[in-house]
């Protein structure tokens, strides 16, 4: 394949927790430490740099996800108190449609649209996957309890099953109208108990357009404290269950996560990693190969989140910057602490 091509770097002023296009590809959206949703607009050719627009302000704590409805001009975000809410992603005022101020008791990480828009599934540390209305951010169901911090949750495209992902690697797929639990799937491999501690290592489940294969992304743990491991992607056949694809993603204890993944139309998966110290890559691999089609580290330190434009034509990686401040850095000659941001960086795929 032809190596992607960089067009360009966004330099956000704050951390990042996340990104993903709209479903119109236009709204670059970007969750943040300091509780706003970065938004730039995107030219339909390609030209940079994007538009920024105004925040959209109003969580309490870390906005911690986001995810849009798939025909209206509606998206939603989560945050770090349990909040969700939805407002309008193309206007300049960033009036909420609905607020549900406690939607899970503390932090939500992980928000998925499914069923053609009519509900939001979201997957809270407290344990909860829940269902919500996007018309009016009500619950509509509330799916057993895993019993563990949640990382993950995705919506099958059909509308009919969702699946949740905790700290103990435990994936269940729910059937949505009966609450029931249909299946689990192996993700094990994605936990360590260490010296009395819990290590979690599953970060990510996706699904593909047809939904006939699972994705998972974090890392296979191998110690605690200053975690180590080694990144990990794993590919499910849904139907079955079955494992496909086990892929250890760049070098152990230097690519620790696999901390999120995007899926091409063609079946190859865009990878980024995170790793210690100030490692990371960018990764495009199809399973089933042995080596991956793409691999760079340059740039792409500690590399937190991937999305695709829904077109396939581009794609952008939120990262860390160089310096980022750790705990007992010096302050600067200012008297002040080295900032930490997330650089974005936006590439173009060959047609």
């Amino acid at each position: 394949m032809t190596e992607p091509k960089p067009i360009g770097i966004i330099e956000p002023e704050t951390h990042l927790t996340g990104l993903r296009f709209s479903p119109c590809g236009s709204v670059l959206a970007a969750p943040s430490f300091d509780g706003r949703v970065r938004r730039w607009r995107l030219a339909g050719d390609g030209t940079f740099p994007p538009t920024e627009m105004a925040p959209v302000t109003g969580h309490d704590g870390f906005a911690t996800a986001i995810d849009f409805h798939p025909s209206r001009l509606l998206a939603f975000s989560a945050d770090s108190w349990g909040q969700l809410r939805a407002w309008p992603y193309l206007g300049e005022a960033t009036e909420p449609f609905w607020v549900n101020a406690a939607a899970h008791d503390g932090w939500i990480r992980s928000i998925a649209v499914g069923g053609e828009g009519d509900w939001i599934a979201t997957a809270g540390r407290d344990g909860k996957v829940r269902l919500f209305s996007t018309t009016n951010g009500g619950q509509l169901a509330e799916f057993g309890s895993h019993a563990d911090e949640l990382f993950a949750v995705a919506a099958h495209p059909s509308g009919r099953w969702i699946v949740s992902g905790d700290l103990r690697g435990r994936v269940i797929q729910w059937d949505v109208k009966s609450g029931t639990i249909v299946k689990e799937f192996d993700a094990k491999a994605f936990h360590l108990l260490d010296r009395l501690q819990d290590i979690g290592g599953l970060r990510k489940l996706y699904f593909d357009l047809g939904g006939k294969t699972l994705v998972a992304a974090g890392s296979v743990p191998g110690g605690g404290g200053n975690v180590r491991g080694h990144a990990r992607v794993r590919v499910f056949d849904f139907e079955s269950g079955a494992i496909r694809h086990d892929l250890p993603v760049g070098e152990a204890d230097k690519d620790i996560f696999a901390h999120d993944v995007a899926l091409r139309a063609d079946g190859s998966l865009i990878i980024v990693t995170t790793g210690q110290p100030g490692q990371g890559k960018l990764l495009i691999t199809m399973p089933g190969e042995e080596k991956p089609r793409f691999e760079t580290s340059k740039g792409t330190m500690n590399c937190h989140s991937v999305a695709l434009t829904p077109d396939g034509r581009h794609f952008a990686v939120s990262t860390t910057n160089t310096g980022s401040n750790g705990n007992g850095r010096r302050l600067d000659k200012d008297g002040k602490y080295p900032d930490n941001r997330s650089p974005i960086h936006l590439f173009e795929l060959e047609a």
